[in-house]
């Protein structure tokens, strides 16, 4: 069984057509029936909000939205409570001068000595940073 968390990022990549896609969903495919892929429970939100931005701002058609909706809710993301990582993500936050929805992502892989799986550049420094490995997705 292997443990990683997975950013949105990663997520929407594997959703919406982007640079990195065929690996992303090739890394999903290689994903094993013990593996468990953690998410912040504000994840799938995080996610559906990029959804709604492509109906807002790039015309994506409703119907599109609410399947890959769908997709996402059938993902094999394990939601993971954020009460005990709250105070790591706003010092991480702080001092990577990064958002604490990305500092949350690196607090809960340090929490569970998992990888974290990412495509932003600025998380993926900082997940180094702070000694959190980082699992790869194809060539980035």
């Amino acid at each position: 069984m292997t443990l990683l968390v997975v950013d949105a990022s990663v997520v929407i990549e594997y959703l919406i057509q982007g640079p990195y896609t065929d690996s992303v969903r090739d890394f999903f495919a290689h994903v094993a029936a013990d593996d468990r892929l953690l998410i912040p429970e504000f994840g799938l939100l995080e996610c559906t909000n990029v959804i709604w931005k492509q109906i807002r701002f790039n015309q994506m058609p409703v119907d599109n939205a609410q399947t890959l909706v769908g997709h996402l809710r059938r993902m094999p993301l394990q939601r993971v409570p954020l009460k005990s990582s709250l105070d790591t993500a706003l010092t991480l936050a702080i001092r990577h001068t990064l958002s604490v929805y990305d500092s949350a992502y690196i607090a809960i892989a340090q929490r569970a000595d998992a990888p974290l799986v990412s495509l932003d550049q600025s998380q993926r420094r900082a997940a180094t940073a702070e000694g959190v490995l980082l699992a790869p997705v194809g060539d980035l």
